[in-house]
């Protein structure tokens, strides 16, 4: 029995990257970096102010449950690397800080889903989501945000920046629970209108895989 050989790096991506997906990940990444503009972003608590809700990951999640994982995790980065190019006051510390809480939030419900799909699955899954990035901002604002804010800002050491974390870890873990429920309501406001796309898209790419 002949064994088949598989695909190099450059010709994997050379399959999965085709001018369709492309121009989608464009689509995604175009509407992602819009609704990360400074006029949409906003704050809700003072005590750390600088943590501010945007909507941008809706499209991330979006691209991941329609292209995969890999189509959210490159829409996810795309958007981070545009906005710390233009917007950025963090020199892409903050873009990076973003990236990493991201991750969890984006990969779960996308690897998931191509397993198994339908608006109750896609609950759970948001909700598991919703969870993990919760847990895994813990150690990265922790960690990164905190003591390079302060550091930037207030010229304090790394330690205190951690110190301070610790003093007001409560209001960050709110936020990141507020915005991921946010996120996540907007995602399945917009499920329906996008189950249609996501099934073509799914249905196009599986089946030039497989030819």
């Amino acid at each position: 029995m002949e064994q088949q050989n598989k695909p190099t790096v450059r010709e994997f991506l050379a399959g999965y990257f085709t001018a369709t997906r492309i121009a989608y990940l464009a689509l995604f990444t175009a509407l992602a970096y819009v609704l990360y503009l400074p006029w949409f972003e906003f704050y809700i608590f003072p005590a750390v102010s600088f943590m501010k809700i945007d909507f941008s990951n809706v499209f991330v999640t979006i691209a991941g449950l329609s292209l995969g994982p890999v189509a959210g995790v490159v829409v996810g980065v795309l958007k981070e690397i545009l906005h710390a190019l233009t917007f950025s006051q963090t020199v892409g510390v903050g873009e990076l800080a973003n990236i990493l809480i991201m991750l969890p939030y984006v990969l779960i419900p996308s690897c998931i889903y191509k397993k198994r799909k339908g608006i109750k699955a896609v609950l759970i899954m948001m909700a598991g989501a919703c969870a993990a990035q919760v847990v895994w901002s813990v150690p990265v604002n922790y960690l990164l945000t905190f003591p390079f804010y302060l550091n930037l800002y207030t010229h304090s050491s790394w330690a205190y920046g951690m110190q301070f974390y610790l003093g007001v870890w409560y209001w960050a873990v709110l936020f990141n629970l507020i915005k991921s429920l946010l996120i996540t309501a907007a995602v399945m406001i917009l499920y329906k209108s996008i189950s249609r796309l996501i099934k073509l898209t799914n249905a196009k790419f599986t089946k030039k895989s497989r030819s």
